[in-house]
């Protein structure tokens, strides 16, 4: 739209979500969002909270009702949307300003966190660390040069290429599937959101 001012925040769901409908039954969400800015004090050198600020979040149709669904008070989230400031109240009292942002996008903010995105008619793919468990739990694919099930037991035409005992392996340094899937579960528990420190 022209001249609608653009506004995007990071910030944290400060009140619990609020669904209701508007007068053409389209789905609505309402919720507070805040966000502490963070200052240099220049007497001291150090980081220093500044004052808390709120704004209401608006959204409507899909945004509304995949957020009723995934949003929780505290949750960490980017919100996009328009500003929209106007002013509030009837002739007998004082009138206020309110500020609000009409959102067009919310999601997790994922510096400070991780979650799962579903979308809503397809099939959810596998992330990449899932994957990577998979793959290391599951069967790997044969390489050039291995012997089949019948080579490995000496059955097969493979006789003359005698197997190695439990003994000859583990002195071996040879490739060690179960230490490789101990290592990979230690750092995915290690293993933290980039920003969960701060």
């Amino acid at each position: 739209m022209v001249n609608e001012a653009s506004f995007s925040v990071t910030g944290y769901v400060a009140t619990a979500p609020t669904c209701g409908w508007t007068k053409s039954g389209t789905r609505s969400l309402f919720m507070r969002l805040a966000w502490t800015p963070r200052r240099i004090d220049k007497t001291t050198g150090e980081w220093a909270d500044q004052p808390t600020n709120f704004v209401s979040v608006i959204c409507y149709g899909k945004v509304a009702e995949n957020a009723a669904v995934c949003l929780r008070r505290g949750d960490p989230v980017v919100v996009k949307g328009s500003l929209r400031v106007r002013e509030q109240g009837d002739g007998n009292g004082p009138r206020r300003t309110v500020v609000e942002v009409i959102a067009d996008a919310i999601g997790h903010d994922l510096s400070r966190g991780v979650t799962i995105f579903k979308k809503s008619t397809e099939q959810l793919e596998k992330t990449a660390a899932e994957r990577e468990r998979e793959a290391a739990a599951g069967p790997r694919e044969p390489l050039p040069g291995d012997r089949g099930p019948a080579e490995r037991d000496g059955t097969g035409p493979g006789e003359d290429c005698p197997v190695p005992d439990e003994a000859e392996l583990a002195d071996s340094d040879a490739f060690d599937d179960e230490e490789a899937r101990r290592i990979l579960a230690d750092a995915e528990v290690a293993a933290e959101p980039a920003g969960a420190a701060t």
